[in-house]
């Protein structure tokens, strides 16, 4: 068996949080190869082509490029440019009948909270802490690479690190988002089902299980630089690509990990092509950027039984529904990019437990993405649980068809302008594609829901007990968002150099 030595770090799936930690390593004059099973990389963070547009893996938002924030740093210490455009106001919340806009000013945008749900005082309060707690985050989480602390040494950092006069923030993780709303007042019906749909797509759970320190984010992202990426995520996946290429790594797609076997040396890591042909590489550091769940499967031995723990502790994710659809430009010219839309009060998507669908359009003119000028495509998506589509076996089809017509139902009433588009091409998605898509197991997406049983310190780490086997991603910390997995690729970063001089 020939063994490919030529590589210091292996990077196992090439979604944002692998692409960013193998930047900084290229960067550092690391040989990186990333290795992805699907036929184009980004994983979750992509872009895919069908019948003559080009759609979003899912509805998706881009954040994290202010200052403090991951793509800042990932930019900062690189030279990367990701390519991308400013959106503002980013989105806007269709509730009752009635349009919110998630305007990025924060005066601007407390106004509009006490326009739509009154009582301006409690809203200007809550909304100030959150900003509060949400930059503080950010800030700080860039300072502490080593979190969750692992080494004696490392919880001696984080006091170095950090300023006493930041503790107060701590006290937010042990207070859920609902208990913080009660005490501003702020726990009417209407505004709760307005926040709980807002932290379902950010933190993957309501106002009562989600801590408001991740709450707090998830819940401000939209006042914060939103960016649209000309002709698809994919691109801005490619311009790190590039600059991995250029530093003399590699990215192989159509090319995925069977198997991880850990040696003296390092590590051994078996592929097989779409050709069924099987390949090894042996490298010091490998990398996964694939769930845990998914590991359990490539792994051998302790290795194996450290990932079916890690994986018993967090068994349950969300899926999603998605649908692609292209339709002739048929909407008004002030309607945000981002739409989410909540269902009337009771009711929910067939299929699902979900209350509300998202929807990210492309933007007019972007002639990369359509066709034919004139043309828009749109990406819906909205939450359901992957067991549940497992177990349909016969009914499958019929259950994917009632939840497109009602989807597609859904936009002709409460989205401006869809009832008089014409659709040109439609498709739609549930968790068993998703695993067929991205190769997650289960098909589950967008990370492991926050939980106010969750510790801080029972996040999977990205250092294993195993030398040179790192994790990033969003089922390790900090979790699921474009940001979020930025971050986990930095610290994954920070620990090989500490490590590995």
């Amino acid at each position: 068996m020939k063994i490919n030595h030529d590589y210091d770090a292996i990077i196992i799936g090439s979604g944002m949080g692998g692409m960013s930690a193998g930047a900084m390593l290229a960067n550092d004059g690391y040989k990186v190869l990333i290795l992805e099973k699907a036929h184009a990389p980004g994983g979750c963070s992509s872009s895919y082509f069908r019948k003559g547009y080009i759609f979003e893996s899912g509805a998706t938002t881009l954040i994290g490029f202010d200052e403090d924030q991951p793509l800042w740093k990932l930019e900062k210490e690189t030279g990367l440019e990701i390519p991308r455009e400013e959106i503002t106001p980013s989105m806007s919340v269709w509730i009752d009948g009635e349009q919110i806009t998630r305007y990025k000013d924060r005066k601007q945008w407390i106004q509009e909270c006490a326009r739509v749900f009154g009582n301006e005082d409690a809203q200007r309060a809550f909304w100030h802490e959150a900003f509060r707690v949400s930059d503080l985050v950010w800030k700080v989480s860039l300072k502490n690479p080593f979190f969750p602390p692992q080494k004696v040494s490392e919880w001696a950092q984080l006091a170095i690190n950090n300023s006493p006069l930041d503790v107060w923030v701590l006290k937010y993780a042990f207070r859920s988002v609902e208990t913080v709303m009660k005490k501003f007042g702020l726990d009417t019906p209407k505004f709760k089902r307005f926040v709980d749909e807002q932290l379902k797509i950010t933190a993957q759970a309501g106002s009562g299980e989600t801590p408001f320190l991740f709450g707090a984010a998830g819940l401000t992202y939209t006042n914060y630089s939103n960016f649209y990426v000309p002709g698809g995520l994919l691109e801005m996946i490619n311009s790190i690509k590039e600059y991995i290429q250029d530093k003399g790594g590699a990215l192989h797609t159509k090319e995925g990990v069977e198997r991880i076997l850990r040696n003296e040396n390092g590590f051994t890591v078996q592929t097989n092509n779409k050709r069924k042909e099987k390949s090894f590489y042996q490298a010091p550091i490998v990398i996964s950027n694939v769930p845990v769940w998914n590991m359990q499967d490539m792994t051998e031995g302790e290795i194996r039984n450290y990932f079916r723990s890690e994986a018993k502790d967090f068994d349950e994710a969300w899926g999603a529904i998605t649908l692609g659809i292209a339709t002739d430009d048929a909407y008004p010219a002030d309607l945000p990019l981002h739409n989410q839309i909540h269902l009337d009060e009771g009711e929910t998507v067939p299929y699902t437990n979900s209350d509300s669908i998202f929807v990210s359009m492309s933007k007019p003119g972007d002639s990369f993405r359509n066709k034919e000028n004139g043309m828009r495509t749109l990406n819906v998506s909205t939450h359901a649980s992957p067991e549940r589509w497992y177990a349909l076996n016969g009914s499958y089809d019929e259950a994917k068809q009632q939840v497109q017509d009602f989807i597609v139902e859904t936009l002709r009433n409460k989205l401006p302008g869809f009832s008089h588009a014409q659709i040109d091409v439609i498709h739609t998605a549930t968790p068993v594609t998703w695993e067929s898509w991205v190769y997650r197991k289960k098909g589950r997406v967008g990370g492991i829901p926050q939980s106010m049983a969750r510790s801080l310190l029972k996040w999977t780490a990205s250092e294993t007990p195993f030398k040179g086997l790192y994790l990033c991603g969003d089922t390790t910390f900090p979790g699921q968002g474009i940001p979020g997995v930025t971050l986990s690729g930095i610290n994954v970063y920070s620990r090989i150099k500490k490590n590995h001089q």
